[in-house]
């Protein structure tokens, strides 16, 4: 059974060798999203891939997202791009066709490696479903705050029964949350520690030790590239490609797969706070990484290609 940690990085695309560029201003080698040279110190290639499947307009989260995790083309399917969260049709694709359920209903050990603290309890069949039609079906005590805001990553948890991490998952050292660091919760009260890149890195290994595919979603790029200078994103950058060299320094590539991709461009310009048309980085490093990288052109192709990895795709 191939081994698999899929890091996903939302809002990144492939930019230009200019200082409005935070990978190129990091010299980010592991995230090096700039210019010609599109490759790892090893010669790993970056190879860009479409999210714009010649649909006008800038690519969104949902649509893009959903795409992403389903192999549903679904900018082709609306003839646009749309939205941050998933809609009714959005949803009901998700709930079919996503990556996790399809990796779990053929025995692959797969998770949603996320925490969600505090909120974890309700982000289960008792307080939330997803219907065949692709509505929402809520409890009684499921927060009002989340009803409006929950992303294709935590529709696909839903349908695919995945029981959430919480903080007591992040003390233990068996769950980092979408801001590895903490510091987002601890502005929150929360008392937990503040990780590392490279610890955060370390826990992500080892976790992932006791699956065979283990999913990471990073969405900190995308609000960075909305809100903070070039110089706050390039300091984002630093960080994150850290955590990217220590956990390939932990991973074995004859046994290891490593893939990591994104959903759209944004953080690649900060010449703008919106997204952007280009293409979208594809990093496959690893067991099977040639023939991942040679399947995957759009970001549609990507749960395909996973699948035919762990040999169930039909």
């Amino acid at each position: 059974m191939p081994r698999m940690i899929f890091i996903f990085l939302d809002g990144v695309g492939i930019g230009k060798s200019e200082p409005g560029n935070p990978f190129h201003r990091a010299g980010a080698s592991y995230l090096p999203f700039f210019g010609q040279n599109l490759c790892w110190t090893d010669q790993t290639p970056v190879k860009p891939i479409d999210p714009l499947f010649g649909i006008p307009g800038f690519p969104q989260s949902a649509t893009g997202q959903t795409t992403l995790y389903t192999g549903k083309a679904v900018p082709v399917l609306l003839n646009r791009h749309q939205g941050t969260t998933p809609n009714k049709f959005m949803r009901k694709i998700i709930r079919e066709y996503n990556l996790i359920s399809l990796l779990k209903n053929k025995r692959v050990k797969a998770t949603f490696i996320n925490a969600y603290p505090v909120f974890a309890r309700f982000f289960n069949s008792g307080h939330i479903n997803i219907k065949a039609d692709g509505r929402f079906e809520f409890s009684r005590e499921f927060p009002e705050l989340f009803k409006k805001r929950i992303s294709v990553t935590s529709c696909m948890m839903i349908s695919s029964r995945i029981k959430p991490f919480d903080e007591g998952d992040i003390l233990a050292g068996k769950s980092i949350y979408q801001d590895y660091s903490n510091r987002e919760l601890t502005k929150r009260g929360l008392s937990l520690p503040e990780f590392t890149p490279e610890k955060a890195a370390e826990i992500l290994f080892k976790q992932s030790r006791q699956y065979d595919f283990m999913l990471y979603e990073y969405f900190q790029t995308d609000i960075y590239a909305h809100r903070k200078s070039v110089s706050e994103c390039t300091d984002l950058i630093k960080k994150l490609n850290r955590l990217i060299e220590r956990l390939v320094t932990l991973l074995d590539k004859r046994t290891d797969t490593l893939l990591i991709t994104s959903d759209h461009g944004n953080l690649e310009d900060c010449s703008v706070h919106t997204h952007t048309l280009n293409p979208v980085p594809l990093i496959v490093w690893g067991k099977g990484s040639q023939k991942l990288r040679e399947a995957i052109s759009t970001i549609a192709d990507v749960t395909p290609a996973i699948a035919r990895l762990f040999s169930i795709y039909s």
